[in-house]
């Protein structure tokens, strides 16, 4: 048997000898350590590695710069959200007020339309002649003789109603005179297109003392002024403001009466 293989069981029996070979072996693998940094024993780290310290710093960064990058694009996103909204906010009131305009000038138009053809209807439905005092009676009628009358005869057409009747014009033209007659006592002159002429005697008071008339307008009330016994409308037609002939067949053919 080899001598060094007679002496191993001997020094490893030893306490003394095992402790002096693992420091040996301890030595030997931090002097390794110190003449080559770049290599380092497994499972343990380099101390030409950066130190933790440097990374876990250089991580926050990355980190805090990624957090503000995407920071920036969400508020880029929110700002352009928020101008998208407010664009669309802006087009849809335009869009409300525009509507809005439109139903109005189209309310306006249907209601100018609708007041044209009321004119209309009304304009078709208006008579162009009436009579003076529409559903009266009548009592002296024209060309009865008689003392009551200046002239030896009645020179007009009465027609009988209470006082303050209204009495109408019987057809279109312009008050020429509304004035007191001493005979006829308030009395109003109309002169009509064609230069006929239309008198209303007697009445208690005037509507109209002037401008133009249409047919119905009111003109003044029925009452007994001048020389009068009892209340009534003398009323005288005049052809082309000449003397007084009977009102009926005048009234009659301009289908009054």
């Amino acid at each position: 048997m080899p001598s060094h293989a007679r002496l191993r069981p001997a020094l490893i029996s030893r306490p003394s000898t095992v402790i002096a070979l693992s420091l040996a072996v301890s030595s030997l693998s931090l002097v390794t350590l110190v003449h080559a940094p770049g290599q380092a024993i497994a499972g343990e780290p380099s101390i030409a590695d950066p130190p933790v310290t440097r990374q876990v710093v250089a991580a926050k960064t990355n980190t805090s710069a990624a957090l503000s990058i995407v920071d920036l694009e969400r508020s880029r996103i929110a700002r352009l959200a928020g101008m998208r909204a407010e664009r669309g906010a802006k087009r849809d009131r335009t869009a409300a007020r525009q509507l809005r305009q439109q139903r109005e000038a189209r309310q306006q138009r249907q209601e100018r339309r609708a007041k044209a053809q009321a004119a209309a209807r009304a304009e078709r439905r208006a008579p162009e002649w009436v009579m003076p005092v529409p559903g009266a009676g009548m009592s002296a009628y024209f060309g009865e003789a008689g003392s009551a009358w200046s002239s030896g005869y009645h020179t007009g057409q009465d027609f009988t109603a209470v006082a303050g009747t209204p009495v109408h014009a019987v057809g279109s033209g312009t008050i020429t005179s509304a004035t007191w007659s001493d005979a006829y006592g308030n009395i109003i002159e109309i002169t009509h297109a064609n230069g006929d002429q239309s008198w209303y005697a007697h009445m208690s008071s005037f509507e109209r003392t002037s401008g133009s008339v249409s047919a119905g307008d009111v003109i003044g009330y029925i009452g007994c002024t001048g020389n009068c016994f009892g209340t009534h409308l003398h009323f005288e037609y005049h052809p082309g403001g000449g003397e007084a002939a009977d009102p009926l067949p005048w009234l009659r053919r301009n289908g009054a009466y």
